[in-house]
C-alpha cells in the first residue's frame, strides 16, 4: 500500500489494516496452544516408524511365503521317497543321503521363513514412542519401557540372529534393547545409519549435557 506525498480534500482515503486485530488473533492463538499443552495430562510423546514400512513388509512377506512354501515342498518330497521304498527294505546310502539333504535344506528354508516372518511383522507393527522421560519400544511380540537415565549409547550397526543388521539401546548395565522399527534389509546394509537414529543420538546428548550441568 503507498502513502501520498501530500493529503488534502481530493486524496483518496483508504482504510489502513486493523493490525491491532491481527496481533490480537495471534496472541490468542499462541494462547489456547500453550493452554491446550498445559491442561493436558498426557506428555508429548512422537513415534518413530520404520522408514518403508508398506514396501518392506510386502517384500519380507514374499520373501517368507516363498522359503516356507520351499520347506513345505521338500518336505512333501521327503515324505514321497521314503513312501516309495519296498516294504521291508531299509534305503540305500544314496537314497538316505538324498533324504538328509532334503531335511537338511527344509529346515534352513523353514527357519528363514519364520525368520522373514518376523521381519515382516516387525516392519507393520514395531515403533519406537519417544517420550519427556523414557523410550517406549514396541516389537513384535510386546513393548518394553527404557528410561532416558538407562540409555548410555544409541547403536545403529548392531547385528541380530533374527533381526540381522538392525539398532539398539545400551543401557548402563551392559545389557542392550534391539529396536525392530530400524530394521534393514539386505540392500541398505552399507547405507549410514538414517536421520531418526541421529536424532536420538542428538537428544540422549543434549540430556547428558543438561545431567553434567546439574551436578
Amino acid at each position: 500500500m503507498s502513502i501520498p506525498r501530500q493529503l488534502g480534500p481530493q486524496t483518496e482515503r483508504r482504510a489502513l489494516p486493523d493490525y491491532s486485530r491481527s496481533d490480537a488473533t495471534v496472541e490468542r492463538m499462541v494462547r489456547n496452544l500453550q493452554g491446550s499443552r498445559g491442561s493436558s495430562s498426557q506428555p508429548m510423546v512422537r513415534a518413530l516408524m520404520p522408514a518403508h514400512a508398506t514396501r518392506d513388509t510386502l517384500i519380507r512377506s514374499i520373501a517368507a511365503a516363498v522359503l516356507l512354501g520351499a520347506a513345505v515342498a521338500m518336505i512333501v518330497t521327503g515324505v514321497l521317497l521314503w513312501a516309495g521304498l519296498e516294504d521291508g527294505r531299509s534305503p540305500g546310502l544314496a537314497m538316505l543321503m538324498v533324504l538328509l539333504s532334503l531335511g537338511g535344506l527344509a529346515l534352513i528354508l523353514g527357519l528363514l521363513g519364520v525368520r522373514f516372518v518376523i521381519a515382516a511383522l516387525a516392519s507393520a507393527r514395531a515403533r519406537v514412542e519417544v517420550g519427556e522421560a523414557a523410550l517406549r519400544v514396541v516389537g513384535v511380540l510386546g513393548a518394553r519401557t527404557v528410561d532416558w537415565d538407562d540409555v548410555i549409547a544409541i547403536e545403529s550397526r548392531v547385528v541380530h540372529p533374527v533381526h540381522w543388521l538392525t539398532a539398539g539401546l545400551r543401557l548402563r548395565d551392559g545389557s542392550r534393547v534391539i529396536m525392530p522399527a530400524f530394521d534393514r534389509p539386505l540392500w541398505e546394509y552399507s547405507t549410514p545409519s538414517g536421520q531418526d537414529i541421529r536424532t536420538l543420538r542428538t537428544e540422549l546428548h543434549q540430556r547428558e549435557s543438561a545431567r553434567r550441568t546439574r551436578r
